[in-house]
């Protein structure tokens, strides 16, 4: 069971735990009586979401698309795309959450005292529970402890000395912060606490698992991973071998053939913005594949810019061109232009369902001349005939 809505354009689901764990929290005082109970619930869905709403605005205002899960531990803001970003805005990203409840349980505590709300009262038991949430969860994230925010931050940090080796560092420093703590709270019976960083060790566990199986993977190997997920079609895939190329770096012939890969991946997970900013990426040293360039311009609605891609790659040879030029004929209306171009002297011979699509496609747009020189095409090689030619 959860609830979904959108904030400020960001999908926001809210699952059934988050609301049981803030119930057992407020069971541990039980002030101010039912009255209070709705408002520990409130600021604690303000303060953990206001938190994630900084990662995610973060996030977005460097072009990632952020959703926000609130679950029994907290909040999670994760992106659409999979492909890292830099250490600067990783670094800026993390920071960003803790900041805007830093600011906001200051700025409570602050009112607090200017307001002069008596006390005990309803009154003070808001701003008390706005602090405590809010500054409270705010300074507990920047522990240096993976995954919170502290630890993505020491992760970012290293990434600047070490690239893509970040995170790997950071769990070391994270069990060196964990062990330290353990005893600290154990010495001090500070049970619950101890049972928070017990959860964090295992959390800490599983980044350096899997940092330290991604790192055992060389770049030759990642290629590979690559080449294979786009032969049999698996876009997720090929995003997840193309990423980790773009952070591993390398020369900027290597970045070149990662983000290439990696637009082949976001094409084939259906996310043609994604894909021209992975082409948009390279650096120019390197022609992008027409087939490629122009099926992310059919996704994109610019027809016009994709059929001399389109035409380009079908006298290359290839079916993959061919569905996305019939669609960009279509949506141009440009059926004459079509008819020329598959009939000049030298012309490339499309597959027998490709031309039959133009032809009826140009006869429903009333493209009478251009169905007919269609219609009029030489019929193309049988597949083994062009294997043997």
């Amino acid at each position: 069971m959860s609830i979904e809505f959108r904030l400020l354009g960001i999908p926001i689901r809210i699952h059934l735990w988050f609301w049981l764990m803030a119930l057992w929290l407020w069971t541990l005082n039980m002030a101010e009586g039912w009255a209070g109970l709705l408002v520990w619930v409130a600021v604690v869905l303000q303060g953990i979401l206001m938190h994630e709403l900084g990662h995610a605005l973060a996030g977005r205002a460097f072009g990632r698309s952020p959703r926000i899960e609130l679950v029994a531990l907290g909040g999670i803001t994760w992106w659409e795309q999979r492909e890292p970003m830099s250490p600067w805005r990783n670094l800026v990203v993390s920071a960003a959450g803790p900041a805007v409840g830093i600011f906001v349980g200051s700025l409570s505590l602050v009112m607090m005292d200017v307001l002069r709300i008596p006390d005990p009262s309803l009154g003070r038991y808001l701003f008390r529970s706005l602090v405590w949430v809010n500054l409270g969860w705010g300074l507990l994230n920047l522990l240096p402890i993976m995954p919170l925010d502290g630890g993505n931050i020491v992760a970012a940090l290293f990434d600047f000395a070490v690239p893509s080796r970040g995170r790997l560092f950071a769990s070391y420093v994270s069990f060196a912060v964990i062990g330290m703590l353990f005893v600290v709270t154990v010495a001090t019976r500070m049970y619950p606490a101890t049972i928070l960083l017990l959860l964090l060790g295992f959390s800490t566990y599983q980044v350096f698992r899997m940092e330290r199986q991604r790192s055992t993977i060389p770049p030759r190997g990642l290629v590979e991973q690559a080449f294979m997920a786009l032969e049999r079609g698996d876009g997720p895939g090929l995003v997840e071998a193309a990423s980790r190329l773009v952070a591993e770096g390398g020369s900027t012939e290597e970045l070149d053939e990662a983000f290439h890969l990696l637009a082949w991946g976001r094409l084939l997970a259906g996310e043609p913005r994604e894909a021209d900013a992975a082409l948009r990426s390279m650096s120019g040293e390197r022609t992008a594949d027409p087939a490629l360039e122009g099926a992310v311009l059919v996704e994109l609605g610019r027809p016009d810019d994709a059929i001399p891609l389109l035409e380009e790659a079908c006298e290359r040879g290839g079916t993959f061109a061919e569905g996305y030029y019939v669609t960009a004929v279509r949506d141009l209306g440009a059926f004459s232009r079509a008819a020329q171009f598959l009939s000049r002297p030298g012309a490339p011979r499309l597959s027998a369902k490709a031309v039959d699509a133009l032809q009826q496609l140009a006869l429903t747009a009333h493209a009478f001349d251009a169905a007919r020189k269609l219609a009029s095409l030489p019929a193309p090689q049988p597949a083994h005939d062009q294997e043997n030619a």
